[in-house]
């Protein structure tokens, strides 16, 4: 008898220690954490961090699936389609569109409404909740239409922040293309004219990575232009030079109608004017090197030869040389005429004013002025935060 209770102590005390170790293994932060004195903490989503997420979208005024991750969803709603891959969604949670995610997670995308986005925030890995997102935060309280107005900054562009910002008005909307109109163009004052505008309705349809043409470098000199006349169709605007010398603090390239013409240099640039016509003229000492400097990317320019008609230079970038002949003396008119009608090609037209609209409430998808439930569950989670 005295045998059988010691094995069965034995037993019990083997079975505790497998179960301790097994524990003590798969929790071993956890004890860690305890031992020390910290509470452990659950991990939440936060912003920053990537999940994988099973979905299913509804409308919310009458409950019906549109959408779905979930192939038997799908189908039992009557919404398959034998295209979609029905796989979940890979999310970078984060508002912020200009970066990407970390390495290691490059095909986890931000690119999704930003009432998704948000309602991710707090979720925990296997947990499912039901995001309720308003037709702002999902795709535009109204659908965008004829007649709508909005503000954009990018009917122009510029490396130095001289973005116009433009008021337009929706003036035709068809399955091809969308027609905007300048409004509210008296009234500027003096302004400084961007480094270039969004190309002509035929050149956008050419599919070139650049959709705006380079207007000559008037935005050398700062808040020198200005309106002088206005038709229904066209806006001529004329700039006034200030300076003749010292025109930029670091070598500026600049281009006209997109063909790369040359570079104001620091102190050996000079410029003059009459009542038609800016004139510039590059005089760079041969042999000197200068640095140009444009966010991510950094080019070396050197000087090579000067002669009465050309400046020839060499830009090295990346551990790649090209040379170029340049003129020395460009001329180019003091005014300028900009368009007031836009035909955009509406495949462009939400890569290109796709926030300005948003920012105005409205939307060109079908789901513009719809509220939405999101079901989501949270299959995985990476703290990438």
């Amino acid at each position: 008898m005295p045998n059988k209770k010691l094995v069965v102590i034995l037993l019990v005390t083997v079975i505790l220690g497998s179960i301790l170790v097994f524990l003590t293994v798969t929790h071993i932060e956890d004890i860690i954490n305890f031992l020390k004195g910290k509470k452990t903490e659950e991990k939440v989503i936060i912003l920053g961090d990537c999940a994988d997420i099973n979905y299913i979208v509804r409308y919310a005024s009458n409950n019906t699936i549109f959408d779905t991750s979930y192939v038997n969803v799908a189908n039992e709603s009557g919404i398959y389609n034998k295209n979609n891959p029905y796989k979940p969604l890979n999310i970078f949670v984060s508002l912020n569109k200009s970066i990407s995610a970390p390495t290691g997670y490059e095909n986890y995308s931000q690119n999704y409404i930003e009432g998704l986005i948000k309602g991710l925030v707090g979720l925990k890995e296997g947990q499912t909740s039901v995001i309720n997102i308003s037709a702002e935060k999902a795709y535009g309280a109204k659908k965008l239409t004829v007649g709508d107005i909005f503000s954009t900054t990018s009917l122009t562009v510029s490396n130095y922040n001289y973005q116009l910002n433009q008021t337009v008005e929706v003036l035709n909307l068809t399955n091809e293309n969308i027609v905007l109109k300048w409004l509210n163009v008296q009234g500027l004052g003096n302004f400084t004219l961007p480094e270039a505008i969004l190309k002509r309705e035929e050149d956008i349809k050419q599919e070139t990575s650049y959709f705006y043409d380079e207007l000559p470098p008037y935005f050398i000199w700062e808040n020198s232009s200005m309106i002088i006349n206005v038709t229904n169709t066209n806006v001529l605007i004329k700039t006034t030079p200030t300076k003749t010398q010292n025109l930029t603090k670091q070598v500026t390239p600049f281009s006209i109608a997109s063909k790369f013409d040359g570079f104001i240099f620091p102190d050996a640039t000079n410029a003059e004017w009459n009542e038609s016509k800016i004139t510039i003229q590059q005089s760079p000492i041969p042999g000197l090197k200068y640095t140009f400097d444009l966010g991510e990317r950094l080019y070396n320019i050197t000087v090579e030869k000067v002669t009465p008609n050309h400046v020839n230079v060499s830009i090295e970038y990346q551990g790649k040389n090209q040379s170029f002949e340049l003129n020395r003396t460009i001329e180019f008119n003091r005014t300028y005429s900009m368009p007031r009608f836009y035909i955009i090609p509406l495949n462009y037209f939400q890569y290109i004013f796709g926030s300005d609209i948003q920012k105005a409430g409205y939307g060109l998808s079908k789901f513009a002025g719809e509220r939405l439930l999101f079901e989501v569950t949270i299959i995985k989670m990476y703290k990438t935060s």
